[in-house]
Protein backbone atom coordinates (compact mmCIF):
# COMPACT_ATOMS: atom_id res chain seq x y z
CA UNK A 1 0.00 0.00 0.00
CA UNK A 2 1.00 3.63 -0.45
CA UNK A 3 1.72 5.85 2.54
CA UNK A 4 -1.57 7.68 1.95
CA UNK A 5 -3.49 4.40 2.02
CA UNK A 6 -1.62 3.27 5.15
CA UNK A 7 -2.51 6.50 6.94
CA UNK A 8 -6.15 6.28 5.83
CA UNK A 9 -6.32 2.72 7.13
CA UNK A 10 -4.87 3.68 10.51
CA UNK A 11 -7.35 6.53 10.83
CA UNK A 12 -10.44 4.58 9.84
CA UNK A 13 -9.58 1.76 12.24
CA UNK A 14 -9.92 4.18 15.17
CA UNK A 15 -12.97 3.57 17.39
CA UNK A 16 -14.19 4.90 20.71
CA UNK A 17 -13.96 1.48 22.37
CA UNK A 18 -10.28 1.22 21.43
CA UNK A 19 -9.38 4.54 23.08
CA UNK A 20 -7.95 4.66 26.62
CA UNK A 21 -10.32 6.27 29.12
CA UNK A 22 -7.93 9.10 29.96
CA UNK A 23 -7.70 10.04 26.26
CA UNK A 24 -11.49 10.30 26.06
CA UNK A 25 -11.54 12.35 29.27
CA UNK A 26 -9.01 14.75 27.76
CA UNK A 27 -11.08 14.99 24.58
CA UNK A 28 -14.16 15.99 26.59
CA UNK A 29 -12.20 18.77 28.31
CA UNK A 30 -10.94 19.97 24.93
CA UNK A 31 -14.52 20.13 23.65
CA UNK A 32 -15.71 21.99 26.77
CA UNK A 33 -12.86 24.46 26.51
CA UNK A 34 -13.43 25.21 22.84
CA UNK A 35 -17.20 25.53 23.16
CA UNK A 36 -16.60 28.23 25.76
CA UNK A 37 -14.24 29.98 23.37
CA UNK A 38 -16.79 29.76 20.56
CA UNK A 39 -19.64 31.16 22.65
CA UNK A 40 -17.69 34.14 23.97
CA UNK A 41 -15.75 34.66 20.74
CA UNK A 42 -19.00 35.02 18.78
CA UNK A 43 -19.44 38.51 20.27
CA UNK A 44 -16.09 39.86 19.13
CA UNK A 45 -15.63 42.22 16.21
CA UNK A 46 -14.02 39.60 13.98
CA UNK A 47 -16.92 37.19 14.48
CA UNK A 48 -19.66 39.80 14.16
CA UNK A 49 -18.16 41.12 10.90
CA UNK A 50 -18.09 37.65 9.33
CA UNK A 51 -21.62 36.63 10.31
CA UNK A 52 -23.61 38.74 7.78
CA UNK A 53 -21.71 37.16 4.88
CA UNK A 54 -22.43 33.65 6.11
CA UNK A 55 -26.04 34.51 6.85
CA UNK A 56 -26.62 35.65 3.26
CA UNK A 57 -25.35 32.31 1.97
CA UNK A 58 -27.16 30.04 4.42
CA UNK A 59 -30.49 29.61 6.11
CA UNK A 60 -32.45 26.72 7.48
CA UNK A 61 -29.59 24.44 8.48
CA UNK A 62 -29.71 22.36 11.66
CA UNK A 63 -26.28 23.12 13.13
CA UNK A 64 -25.64 25.37 16.11
CA UNK A 65 -23.82 28.66 15.59
CA UNK A 66 -22.52 29.06 19.13
CA UNK A 67 -23.30 32.30 20.92
CA UNK A 68 -26.12 33.14 18.50
CA UNK A 69 -29.66 32.00 17.74
CA UNK A 70 -28.66 31.12 14.16
CA UNK A 71 -28.62 27.69 12.56
CA UNK A 72 -26.49 26.92 9.51
CA UNK A 73 -25.63 23.95 7.36
CA UNK A 74 -22.47 22.12 8.53
CA UNK A 75 -19.88 23.91 6.38
CA UNK A 76 -21.03 27.40 7.31
CA UNK A 77 -21.63 26.49 10.97
CA UNK A 78 -18.09 25.11 11.21
CA UNK A 79 -16.77 28.21 9.43
CA UNK A 80 -18.51 30.58 11.85
CA UNK A 81 -17.67 28.57 14.96
CA UNK A 82 -14.00 28.06 14.14
CA UNK A 83 -13.62 31.76 13.44
CA UNK A 84 -15.28 32.61 16.77
CA UNK A 85 -13.16 30.04 18.62
CA UNK A 86 -9.92 31.82 17.74
CA UNK A 87 -11.06 35.39 18.30
CA UNK A 88 -10.26 35.60 22.03
CA UNK A 89 -6.96 33.73 21.58
CA UNK A 90 -7.97 31.32 24.36
CA UNK A 91 -8.30 28.16 22.23
CA UNK A 92 -6.05 25.20 22.95
CA UNK A 93 -2.45 25.04 21.79
CA UNK A 94 0.32 22.66 20.75
CA UNK A 95 3.64 24.49 20.80
CA UNK A 96 4.93 25.22 17.27
CA UNK A 97 1.86 23.53 15.77
CA UNK A 98 -0.84 26.10 16.40
CA UNK A 99 -4.29 25.43 17.81
CA UNK A 100 -5.58 21.98 16.86
CA UNK A 101 -8.95 22.34 18.55
CA UNK A 102 -10.06 25.21 16.33
CA UNK A 103 -9.18 23.16 13.26
CA UNK A 104 -10.92 19.94 14.40
CA UNK A 105 -13.76 20.47 16.85
CA UNK A 106 -15.96 22.96 14.92
CA UNK A 107 -16.18 20.64 11.91
CA UNK A 108 -16.71 17.61 14.14
CA UNK A 109 -19.52 19.27 16.12
CA UNK A 110 -21.29 20.52 12.99
CA UNK A 111 -21.24 17.18 11.19
CA UNK A 112 -22.13 15.28 14.37
CA UNK A 113 -25.10 17.55 15.01
CA UNK A 114 -26.28 17.20 11.42
CA UNK A 115 -26.34 13.41 11.55
CA UNK A 116 -27.22 13.25 15.28
CA UNK A 117 -24.15 11.18 16.05
CA UNK A 118 -23.56 9.68 19.46
CA UNK A 119 -21.21 11.39 21.86
CA UNK A 120 -18.92 8.37 21.63
CA UNK A 121 -18.63 8.71 17.87
CA UNK A 122 -17.97 12.44 18.24
CA UNK A 123 -15.16 11.87 20.75
CA UNK A 124 -13.53 9.21 18.55
CA UNK A 125 -13.72 11.54 15.55
CA UNK A 126 -12.16 14.40 17.51
CA UNK A 127 -9.31 12.24 18.78
CA UNK A 128 -8.75 11.00 15.23
CA UNK A 129 -8.65 14.59 14.01
CA UNK A 130 -6.07 15.65 16.60
CA UNK A 131 -3.91 12.60 15.98
CA UNK A 132 -3.92 12.90 12.19
CA UNK A 133 -3.41 16.67 12.20
CA UNK A 134 -0.55 16.80 14.68
CA UNK A 135 1.24 13.77 13.26
CA UNK A 136 1.13 15.41 9.85
CA UNK A 137 2.40 18.69 11.30
CA UNK A 138 5.31 16.90 12.96
CA UNK A 139 6.11 14.90 9.81
CA UNK A 140 6.27 17.96 7.55
CA UNK A 141 7.91 20.30 10.05
CA UNK A 142 10.38 22.35 8.00
CA UNK A 143 13.96 23.21 8.82
CA UNK A 144 14.50 26.32 10.93
CA UNK A 145 15.68 28.21 7.86
CA UNK A 146 12.61 27.25 5.82
CA UNK A 147 10.28 27.98 8.75
CA UNK A 148 11.60 31.54 8.86
CA UNK A 149 10.66 31.90 5.17
CA UNK A 150 7.33 30.06 4.84
CA UNK A 151 4.85 29.22 7.57
CA UNK A 152 1.24 28.07 7.60
CA UNK A 153 -1.00 26.24 10.04
CA UNK A 154 -4.47 25.96 8.52
CA UNK A 155 -2.67 24.73 5.39
CA UNK A 156 -2.10 21.32 6.95
CA UNK A 157 -4.45 21.43 9.94
CA UNK A 158 -7.36 21.18 7.52
CA UNK A 159 -6.58 17.45 7.61
CA UNK A 160 -7.73 17.31 11.24
CA UNK A 161 -11.17 18.61 10.34
CA UNK A 162 -11.32 16.33 7.29
CA UNK A 163 -10.44 13.29 9.40
CA UNK A 164 -13.07 14.08 12.02
CA UNK A 165 -15.79 14.66 9.41
CA UNK A 166 -14.85 11.51 7.49
CA UNK A 167 -14.92 9.37 10.62
CA UNK A 168 -18.36 10.67 11.57
CA UNK A 169 -19.62 9.72 8.10
CA UNK A 170 -18.05 6.28 8.66
CA UNK A 171 -15.69 6.48 5.70
CA UNK A 172 -13.70 3.42 4.80
CA UNK A 173 -9.99 3.73 4.04
CA UNK A 174 -10.52 4.27 0.32
CA UNK A 175 -13.01 7.09 0.91
CA UNK A 176 -10.73 8.71 3.48
CA UNK A 177 -7.83 8.58 1.01
CA UNK A 178 -10.06 10.26 -1.58
CA UNK A 179 -10.93 13.00 0.91
CA UNK A 180 -7.25 13.47 1.77
CA UNK A 181 -6.54 13.91 -1.93
CA UNK A 182 -9.22 16.58 -2.31
CA UNK A 183 -8.39 18.54 0.83
CA UNK A 184 -5.35 20.49 -0.51
CA UNK A 185 -7.59 22.08 -3.14
CA UNK A 186 -9.50 23.73 -0.30
CA UNK A 187 -6.62 24.56 2.06
CA UNK A 188 -5.42 28.07 2.96
CA UNK A 189 -1.97 29.00 1.67
CA UNK A 190 0.91 29.10 4.22
CA UNK A 191 0.59 32.87 4.66
CA UNK A 192 1.72 33.44 8.26
CA UNK A 193 5.04 35.12 7.50
CA UNK A 194 2.97 38.08 6.28
CA UNK A 195 0.52 37.94 9.18
CA UNK A 196 2.34 40.39 11.46
CA UNK A 197 2.11 43.31 9.05
CA UNK A 198 -0.29 46.07 10.14
CA UNK A 199 -3.22 46.05 10.29
CA UNK A 200 -3.40 42.39 11.27
CA UNK A 201 -6.14 40.33 9.67
CA UNK A 202 -9.08 39.39 11.87
CA UNK A 203 -9.09 36.01 10.12
CA UNK A 204 -5.93 35.05 12.04
CA UNK A 205 -5.10 31.45 10.98
CA UNK A 206 -8.26 31.27 8.86
CA UNK A 207 -9.38 28.13 10.66
CA UNK A 208 -12.95 28.93 9.64
CA UNK A 209 -12.14 28.32 6.01
CA UNK A 210 -10.08 25.23 6.86
CA UNK A 211 -13.08 23.66 8.64
CA UNK A 212 -15.42 24.58 5.82
CA UNK A 213 -13.03 23.32 3.13
CA UNK A 214 -12.59 20.03 4.96
CA UNK A 215 -16.34 19.45 5.14
CA UNK A 216 -16.64 20.29 1.44
CA UNK A 217 -13.95 17.73 0.56
CA UNK A 218 -15.75 15.07 2.60
CA UNK A 219 -19.11 15.96 1.06
CA UNK A 220 -17.64 15.73 -2.43
CA UNK A 221 -16.46 12.19 -1.70
CA UNK A 222 -19.96 11.37 -0.47
CA UNK A 223 -21.33 12.46 -3.85
CA UNK A 224 -18.86 10.30 -5.78
CA UNK A 225 -15.78 12.49 -6.32
CA UNK A 226 -12.34 10.94 -6.16
CA UNK A 227 -9.13 12.53 -4.99
CA UNK A 228 -5.47 11.75 -5.44
CA UNK A 229 -4.88 8.66 -3.31
CA UNK A 230 -1.10 9.21 -3.14
CA UNK A 231 -1.27 12.77 -1.80
CA UNK A 232 1.34 12.16 0.94
CA UNK A 233 3.66 10.08 -1.24
CA UNK A 234 6.78 11.01 -3.17
CA UNK A 235 8.85 14.11 -3.81
CA UNK A 236 5.78 15.97 -5.03
CA UNK A 237 3.62 15.10 -2.02
CA UNK A 238 1.60 17.37 0.20
CA UNK A 239 4.64 18.42 2.25
CA UNK A 240 5.98 20.31 -0.77
CA UNK A 241 2.60 21.94 -1.41
CA UNK A 242 2.54 23.10 2.23
CA UNK A 243 5.89 24.86 1.82
CA UNK A 244 8.12 22.48 3.74
CA UNK A 245 11.62 21.42 2.73
CA UNK A 246 11.59 18.02 4.41
CA UNK A 247 9.29 15.14 5.24
CA UNK A 248 9.40 12.21 7.66
CA UNK A 249 6.86 9.70 6.29
CA UNK A 250 7.45 7.25 9.15
CA UNK A 251 6.32 9.93 11.58
CA UNK A 252 2.78 9.79 10.23
CA UNK A 253 2.46 6.13 11.25
CA UNK A 254 4.67 6.04 14.34
CA UNK A 255 3.15 4.61 17.54
CA UNK A 256 -0.52 4.89 16.61
CA UNK A 257 -2.47 3.71 19.63
CA UNK A 258 0.53 4.26 21.94
CA UNK A 259 1.43 7.93 21.75
CA UNK A 260 -1.50 10.36 21.82
CA UNK A 261 -0.86 13.89 20.65
CA UNK A 262 -4.28 14.67 22.10
CA UNK A 263 -2.78 14.27 25.58
CA UNK A 264 0.10 16.58 24.69
CA UNK A 265 -2.20 19.45 23.68
CA UNK A 266 -2.31 22.27 26.22
CA UNK A 267 -4.99 24.66 27.46
CA UNK A 268 -4.52 28.42 27.44
CA UNK A 269 -4.88 30.43 30.62
CA UNK A 270 -4.36 33.81 28.93
CA UNK A 271 -5.97 35.40 25.88
CA UNK A 272 -2.77 36.20 24.03
CA UNK A 273 -0.48 34.23 21.74
CA UNK A 274 0.81 31.09 23.44
CA UNK A 275 4.38 32.25 22.87
CA UNK A 276 3.77 35.18 25.24
CA UNK A 277 2.48 33.05 28.12
CA UNK A 278 5.85 32.28 29.68
CA UNK A 279 6.56 36.02 29.96
CA UNK A 280 3.25 36.39 31.83
CA UNK A 281 4.04 33.37 34.02
CA UNK A 282 7.45 34.83 34.90
CA UNK A 283 5.97 38.23 35.78
CA UNK A 284 3.25 36.58 37.87
CA UNK A 285 5.93 34.62 39.70
CA UNK A 286 7.65 37.87 40.63
CA UNK A 287 4.39 39.51 41.73
CA UNK A 288 3.58 36.49 43.92
CA UNK A 289 6.90 36.78 45.75
CA UNK A 290 7.40 40.55 45.96
CA UNK A 291 5.27 43.50 47.05
CA UNK A 292 5.40 46.62 44.90
CA UNK A 293 3.07 48.72 42.78
CA UNK A 294 3.35 49.57 39.10
CA UNK A 295 4.31 53.12 40.13
CA UNK A 296 7.41 51.66 41.83
CA UNK A 297 8.65 50.23 38.52
CA UNK A 298 11.47 51.89 36.60
CA UNK A 299 11.68 49.30 33.86
CA UNK A 300 10.89 45.71 32.90
CA UNK A 301 13.16 43.75 30.59
CA UNK A 302 12.03 40.60 28.81
CA UNK A 303 14.72 38.34 27.35
CA UNK A 304 13.26 35.75 25.02
CA UNK A 305 13.30 34.19 21.54
CA UNK A 306 14.46 36.52 18.75
CA UNK A 307 11.33 35.79 16.71
CA UNK A 308 9.18 36.97 19.63
CA UNK A 309 11.26 40.13 19.98
CA UNK A 310 10.76 40.84 16.27
CA UNK A 311 7.04 40.13 16.07
CA UNK A 312 5.60 40.79 19.54
CA UNK A 313 6.66 44.39 20.09
CA UNK A 314 6.42 47.54 18.00
CA UNK A 315 3.60 50.08 17.70
CA UNK A 316 0.74 50.24 20.17
CA UNK A 317 -1.91 47.75 19.01
CA UNK A 318 -4.94 49.13 17.22
CA UNK A 319 -7.10 46.02 17.66
CA UNK A 320 -7.43 43.14 20.09
CA UNK A 321 -5.92 40.88 17.42
CA UNK A 322 -2.77 43.00 17.36
CA UNK A 323 -2.83 43.19 21.17
CA UNK A 324 -2.78 39.38 21.35
CA UNK A 325 0.70 39.49 19.77
CA UNK A 326 2.19 42.29 21.88
CA UNK A 327 4.28 41.37 24.93
CA UNK A 328 4.39 44.87 26.54
CA UNK A 329 0.61 45.09 26.27
CA UNK A 330 0.06 41.64 27.80
CA UNK A 331 2.37 42.36 30.75
CA UNK A 332 0.90 45.81 31.31
CA UNK A 333 -2.54 44.22 31.62
CA UNK A 334 -1.25 42.03 34.44
CA UNK A 335 0.12 45.05 36.29
CA UNK A 336 -3.21 46.88 35.96
CA UNK A 337 -5.31 43.93 37.20
CA UNK A 338 -6.80 43.53 33.73
CA UNK A 339 -5.48 40.07 32.95
CA UNK A 340 -6.26 38.58 29.56
CA UNK A 341 -7.52 35.39 31.23
CA UNK A 342 -11.04 36.05 29.91
CA UNK A 343 -9.87 37.51 26.63
CA UNK A 344 -8.87 40.99 25.52
CA UNK A 345 -11.17 43.99 25.64
CA UNK A 346 -11.46 46.70 22.99
CA UNK A 347 -11.83 49.45 25.60
CA UNK A 348 -8.41 48.72 27.11
CA UNK A 349 -6.72 49.78 23.88
CA UNK A 350 -7.53 53.41 24.76
CA UNK A 351 -6.25 53.23 28.35
CA UNK A 352 -3.51 55.86 28.62
CA UNK A 353 -2.23 54.52 31.95
CA UNK A 354 -1.82 51.11 30.35
CA UNK A 355 0.25 52.74 27.60
CA UNK A 356 2.52 54.41 30.18
CA UNK A 357 3.19 51.10 31.90
CA UNK A 358 3.80 49.29 28.61
CA UNK A 359 6.35 51.96 27.66
CA UNK A 360 8.53 50.77 30.56
CA UNK A 361 8.77 47.27 29.07
CA UNK A 362 11.57 46.40 26.64
CA UNK A 363 12.44 43.18 24.81
CA UNK A 364 15.78 41.66 23.92
CA UNK A 365 16.71 38.39 22.24
CA UNK A 366 18.60 35.54 23.87
CA UNK A 367 20.55 33.09 21.69
CA UNK A 368 20.04 30.25 24.15
CA UNK A 369 16.30 30.88 24.03
CA UNK A 370 16.35 30.52 20.24
CA UNK A 371 18.06 27.17 20.51
CA UNK A 372 15.55 25.88 23.06
CA UNK A 373 12.61 27.13 21.00
CA UNK A 374 13.57 25.58 17.67
CA UNK A 375 15.22 22.41 18.96
CA UNK A 376 13.11 21.58 22.02
CA UNK A 377 9.80 23.40 21.41
CA UNK A 378 10.24 25.41 24.63
CA UNK A 379 9.19 29.05 25.10
CA UNK A 380 11.98 30.55 27.23
CA UNK A 381 11.44 33.97 28.79
CA UNK A 382 13.28 35.80 31.54
CA UNK A 383 11.59 38.84 33.07
CA UNK A 384 13.52 41.36 35.19
CA UNK A 385 11.76 44.16 37.06
CA UNK A 386 13.84 47.15 38.18
CA UNK A 387 12.35 49.29 40.96
CA UNK A 388 12.91 52.90 42.02
CA UNK A 389 14.46 51.75 45.29
CA UNK A 390 17.27 50.09 43.33
CA UNK A 391 16.07 46.53 43.79
CA UNK A 392 15.69 44.13 40.85
CA UNK A 393 13.62 40.96 40.72
CA UNK A 394 13.82 38.26 38.06
CA UNK A 395 12.01 35.07 37.13
CA UNK A 396 12.19 32.62 34.25
CA UNK A 397 9.76 30.24 32.56
CA UNK A 398 10.06 27.82 29.64
CA UNK A 399 6.78 25.87 29.64
CA UNK A 400 3.56 27.88 29.89
CA UNK A 401 0.67 27.33 32.26
CA UNK A 402 -1.67 24.70 30.86
CA UNK A 403 0.93 22.96 28.69
CA UNK A 404 2.11 19.45 29.65
CA UNK A 405 4.99 19.87 32.07
CA UNK A 406 4.11 23.47 32.87
CA UNK A 407 2.16 25.03 35.75
CA UNK A 408 -1.08 23.14 36.26
CA UNK A 409 -4.33 24.15 34.57
CA UNK A 410 -6.58 21.19 35.26
CA UNK A 411 -10.26 20.34 35.11
CA UNK A 412 -11.29 22.77 37.85
CA UNK A 413 -9.59 25.65 36.05
CA UNK A 414 -11.02 24.61 32.67
CA UNK A 415 -14.54 24.46 34.13
CA UNK A 416 -14.11 27.89 35.72
CA UNK A 417 -12.81 29.26 32.42
CA UNK A 418 -15.79 27.81 30.55
CA UNK A 419 -18.31 29.31 32.96
CA UNK A 420 -16.64 32.72 32.84
CA UNK A 421 -16.81 32.68 29.03
CA UNK A 422 -20.26 31.15 28.53
CA UNK A 423 -22.35 32.56 31.39
CA UNK A 424 -22.57 36.18 30.15
CA UNK A 425 -24.04 34.95 26.86
CA UNK A 426 -26.25 31.95 27.66
CA UNK A 427 -26.94 32.53 31.35
CA UNK A 428 -25.59 30.75 34.41
CA UNK A 429 -28.17 27.95 34.48
CA UNK A 430 -27.70 27.03 30.82
CA UNK A 431 -23.92 27.28 31.11
CA UNK A 432 -23.85 24.83 34.01
CA UNK A 433 -26.23 22.41 32.26
CA UNK A 434 -24.25 22.59 29.04
CA UNK A 435 -21.01 21.98 30.92
CA UNK A 436 -22.50 18.95 32.67
CA UNK A 437 -23.68 17.47 29.38
CA UNK A 438 -20.37 18.04 27.60
CA UNK A 439 -18.54 16.32 30.45
CA UNK A 440 -20.69 13.22 29.97
CA UNK A 441 -20.69 13.22 26.18
CA UNK A 442 -20.16 9.48 25.99
CA UNK A 443 -23.63 8.96 27.46
CA UNK A 444 -25.55 11.35 25.18
CA UNK A 445 -26.29 12.10 21.57
CA UNK A 446 -24.66 15.25 20.26
CA UNK A 447 -27.97 17.05 19.75
CA UNK A 448 -28.98 16.30 23.32
CA UNK A 449 -25.59 17.44 24.64
CA UNK A 450 -26.02 20.80 22.89
CA UNK A 451 -29.62 21.46 23.93
CA UNK A 452 -28.64 24.16 26.44
CA UNK A 453 -26.68 26.30 23.94
CA UNK A 454 -29.43 28.89 24.29
CA UNK A 455 -28.57 32.56 24.00
CA UNK A 456 -29.67 34.48 27.11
Amino acid sequence: MTLTQDVATKVTDLTYDALPEHVCDKAKLLVLDLVGCMIAGSRTRGAVQLMPHLTTTDSGGCCTVFGTSLRFHPGNAAHANANSASMLTLDDSYVLFGHPGSSVIPAALAVAEEIDASGKDLLAAIVGGYEMSLRLGAAIRPSEKRDREVKGLGTWQIYGACTAAGLLHRFNAEQMADAYGLVPMHAPLPFLRKFHSRPMSLLKNNYGWANKGAIMAVDLVRTGFHGNRTIFDGDDGFWVMAGSDRFDPDGMLDRWGERYFTLETGFRAFGVCRWIHTSIDALRSILARQTFTRDDIVSIRVETVSEFVRDFNGPWPESTIEAAFHIPYALALELHDKSSSSGLREEDLADEELKKTAAKISLSSDASADEKFYAKKLLPARVTVALKNGATHSAEAEIPTGAPGGPAFGQAEIEAKFLSLATPHIGEANAKRLMGDLLQLEALSVRKALQFCVVA
